[in-house]
């Protein structure tokens, strides 16, 4: 044979079992890759993808109920720990699911405050299992709030609803006797008038709570609001005996103006004006003051009346609540004012604090974050308004 002939049949086997090694080495390679597959399977890649963009506490567990994947609300906010992943309780519900792809629900436990986390158990793919968490803290608090404020509507329409019946009725029977149907009728009419101002409040306070849409906002020119509510009392003050002061600042640092809802502010500043003036004794004084700065406008509203006790002043803005219960039915409060006053506040950006002492008093501030204006366009405007003011007069031509 010939020397060539034995090199080209050398490179030729060389080649052969090249291919074999390398066909049996990529093989090898596959059944480990399917071997880890079915020992570690990968996690399903549009599941996770979902889980991550959601902002529902979310983790993956594997068939050995390991934590292998745990989105950005998880890490974020734990609703629910590690600790409890490992609980026995939590292990046996877990293993069940797993085993017969059932999911499993845990609802929080209504008798205890602080469980408040529902615990979704679902099964993904044929290893993984997928833990949601949500928690109802809030959405508790809110259906808490909801029953309260239903059973107080309910109470407080109770009363009016049935003293209108009586007086009605008793109208009825006295209908020969003149002076008796006017005394009927005037306690008519002062119910009628409790339902009125019962409705007009809970509006109110409906309008209040509500998202302050972007089209319901406008420019408020706040000294102005203030003024307007404050000339719209003095009637009620004067019947009342009571002597309204308002002290403003002559030259602010710049216009107080905001952007909200006209009428809703006008009702909160009215709220605490009308209870100010109620609550102060004849004789008394309300004063109102306003002071602005760069950033904001701070209204005080300040009475001379008994004062609110410090066990009652963290309440005093809640719906419903009265310091002197007959007092306040007496006088046709409703007792929705200071809620109305401090939500509308907050919807705003702004707030509502009060300082009282008993015998002395009491102050309710409202501050109002003021609209971030073009400093350009405010200088020109004050510029405009100081030539305005100092521009002599037209002469009057005097009548031959």
């Amino acid at each position: 044979m010939s020397p060539t002939i034995l090199v080209l049949a050398s490179v030729g086997l060389g080649v052969a079992v090249g291919a074999l090694v390398t066909a049996t080495i990529l093989a090898a390679r596959s059944a480990g890759r399917r071997r880890a597959r079915m020992m570690s399977p990968e996690l399903p890649e549009a599941a996770v993808t979902i889980l991550h963009e959601i902002d529902t506490f979310a983790v993956i567990l594997d068939a050995s109920l390991s934590p292998v994947y745990v989105n950005p609300a998880a890490r974020d906010e734990r609703q629910v720990s590690g600790e409890e992943l490992r609980e026995p309780e939590f292990l046996r519900r877990a293993r069940q699911v797993m085993s017969t792809g059932i999911a499993d629900t845990r609802e929080p436990n209504t008798e205890d405050p602080s469980n408040t986390v529902r615990v979704h158990i679902i099964k993904l793919a044929q290893r993984f299992l997928v833990v949601l968490a949500e928690d109802l803290g809030e959405e508790q608090r809110v259906n808490a709030m909801r029953r309260d404020f239903i059973a107080n509507v309910s109470h407080e329409l109770k009363t009016p609803i049935a003293a209108i019946g009586l007086l009605a009725e008793a109208v009825k029977e006295a209908a020969d006797q003149p002076t008796t149907v006017r005394k009927f009728a005037n306690s008519l009419m002062k119910e009628s008038r409790r339902l009125g101002d019962l409705s007009r409040d809970i509006i109110h306070l409906s309008e209040a709570q509500s998202t302050l849409k972007p089209e319901d906002r406008e420019r408020v020119d706040l000294r102005e609001l203030v003024r307007t509510e404050v000339e719209a009392h003095r009637g009620y003050a004067t019947a009342s005996s009571v002597d309204l002061v308002v002290t403003e600042p002559r030259s602010p640092e710049r216009e107080p103006v905001i952007q909200g809802k006209p009428s809703s502010l006008s009702v909160a500043v009215a709220n605490l004006l009308s209870n100010a003036i109620q609550h102060s004794p004849d004789g008394g004084r309300v004063g109102v003051g306003m002071e602005v700065t760069r950033k904001q406008m701070v209204v005080t509203i300040t009475d001379q009346g008994a004062g609110i006790p410090p066990e009652h002043l963290p309440r005093i803005f809640e719906r419903f609540y009265r310091l002197d219960e007959s007092r306040s039915r007496e006088g046709g409060g409703t007792g929705l004012g200071l809620s109305i006053a401090r939500h509308t506040m907050r919807a705003h950006g702004g707030d509502v604090d009060v300082w009282s002492q008993p015998g002395v008093g009491s102050s309710f501030t409202l501050t109002f974050p003021l609209l971030d204006e073009d400093p350009q366009r405010a200088k020109k405007r004050a510029k405009k308004k100081i030539k305005k003011a100092v521009e002599p007069a037209e002469p009057t031509r005097s009548s031959v």
